[in-house]
């Protein structure tokens, strides 16, 4: 199969290259690439399959199917992106979940992070079948990745306005602690 051009017009060269360093261990980056370019030429596969009917001009089909894989990539990520993480703060003897709003280079990286093990715990032949697979149920909104970007939301929606002072005296000690981090990295 031909390899899938990764265009650098398009925004998912950057997310390529994060999802190269999440499927990367032990400094294997090779054998990453190869996995993620195999996943994509599956993407492509699949998608001709299901276009199969609409095929009129092969040679626009082939350049239309190439961009879309790293359509469906880029759609996937951004449907798996939290906009929310979970901290637990401890107040006295109680430990509380709080929803902090989370930046968004941070979000891609958990949102492909979770993609790339739902992958790993899916059943299948290989992990880069299992791996488009995955893209491909997050692109449509369904699958473990997306199914865990909706329970921290739910969790963050539940415990967004539950107790009032405990949230004050919380987000308190929030910007106190970012406050100090600041003047840490400042002071270095």
């Amino acid at each position: 199969m031909p390899r899938v051009q990764i265009l650098k017009k398009l925004k998912s060269k950057q997310f390529v290259d994060i999802l190269n360093k999440t499927v990367m261990r032990n400094g294997k980056k090779n054998l990453a690439f190869r996995i993620i370019q195999k996943s994509l030429n599956i993407i492509v596969h699949k998608i001709n399959k299901t276009n199969k009917t609409n095929e009129t001009n092969e040679t626009n089909e082939t350049n239309k199917t190439k961009e879309d894989a790293l359509i469906v990539l880029e759609k996937a990520i951004r449907n798996t992106i939290p906009s929310v993480e979970i901290q637990t703060r401890r107040l006295g003897a109680t430990v509380y979940p709080i929803p902090v709003e989370l930046d968004i280079d941070r979000g891609i990286y958990r949102g492909i992070r979770w993609i790339v093990d739902s992958a790993k715990k899916r059943s299948g032949k290989t992990f880069a079948i299992n791996l488009s697979n995955e893209i491909l149920d997050a692109s449509k909104k369904s699958g473990n990745a997306f199914n865990k970007r909706e329970e921290v939301h739910k969790i963050a929606e539940k415990n967004k306005n539950k107790n009032p002072r405990i949230q004050k005296i919380i987000q308190k000690k929030i910007k106190k602690n970012k406050n100090t981090r600041i003047q840490n990295k400042t002071k270095k």
